[in-house]
Formats: structure tokens, sequence, C-alpha cells
């Protein structure tokens, strides 16, 4: 694995240091293995990165958008699902029913980051996109059903920005 420290935003190194250390833990409530893989690759001493409430939040948001996403592809077990400005997080090997078509999306840095430790997959695909611009939903295949995951996404933008990220299906809608 060609990783390196100065690789990674730290907005992204967050969760998965948090991940990864809760998987060590011996009643780990969460285990993601890939993440502890990649942080004992980076050698990062995750502790910094760790607090309680963070951790704890971080392992309670993973579990609630884990069961959500597994109740809402149970309903539509066909749909075509985004995982918008993921990071290093894997929700597709956590929820994945056979039938889905995922696709991982993040600023292009990122996902230059992430192909040195995910690989495309069978139905899981990664694209550079800003949750800002929707220029990359224009590749996307038609389907009935879209499910959306922003997962600490929002929390970094302003008021104006959340509005443009949540209205921009409509907006290259039409435009195209």
């Amino acid at each position: 694995m060609d990783l390196k420290f100065g690789d990674i935003q730290e907005t992204a190194l967050i969760p998965l240091a948090i991940k990864a250390s809760e998987t060590s833990r011996p009643n780990a409530r969460i285990k993601d293995l890939k993440a502890k893989e990649i942080i004992d690759t980076l050698g990062v001493d995750v502790s910094k990165f760790d607090p309680f409430l963070s951790h704890e939040g971080v392992v309670a948001r993973t579990i609630l958008y884990r069961e959500e996403l597994k109740r809402l592809i149970g309903k539509f077990p066909e749909a075509l699902c985004i995982n918008l400005g993921c990071g290093f997080d894997d929700k597709f090997s956590q929820v994945d029913n056979g039938k889905i078509t995922w696709f991982d999306v993040d600023l292009p840095d990122q996902i230059a980051v992430r192909r040195k430790v995910y690989r495309d997959r069978e139905r899981c695909a990664m694209i550079d996109g800003s949750a800002l611009d929707g220029e990359w939903t224009k590749n996307l295949p038609e389907n009935d059903m879209t499910i959306v995951v922003m997962e600490g996404v929002l929390e970094y933008f302003s008021k104006e920005q959340v509005k443009t990220c949540l209205n921009m299906p409509n907006r290259v809608r039409e435009e195209s």
C-alpha cells in the first residue's frame, strides 16, 4: 500500500482512525478491518483523533447510517446508492445486498488517495465529484430510486452551500 500520512486530509483521517480504534477493542461495536489496515500501514497514533466524545459520535453515526441504509435497501433492493464525500468510508461492503449499484464520490484529491487503498468493484465505483457541483451526476445510470449518503459532510458547509448541495440533482437535470 503506497500511502503516506501527507496524502490524507485530516477530515478523512478522523473517522478512519476512530473506526480503526473501535475495531481493535475486545467488544467492538463496529468492525472495519480496512480502516485498521490503513491506519496500521500509515503508522499513525490514533489517540489524538480519538477523544471519547468524538469516538462515541463516529461509532453511533456509523451504526445508525448502516442500519438505516440496510432498511432503505431492503425496501428498494435495486437502488442506486451514492456515498457523497465518502473519504475512506466503505459502506458498500457493510450494506451490499448483491443488487445495488454504488458510487463512492469525493473531491479528486481524496479519490486519488482512496484509489491507493480501494479498488472499483462490481457494482461499486469511485467518481471524482464535488457536493457543490453536480457535473459528475450526468454520468450516473438512470434509476427509479437513488439513495444519497452524506455522512460527516454537511457540517462543513454554510447554510447556502447545504441548499446548493441538496438542490443539485434538480439543477443538473434542468441544465441538461
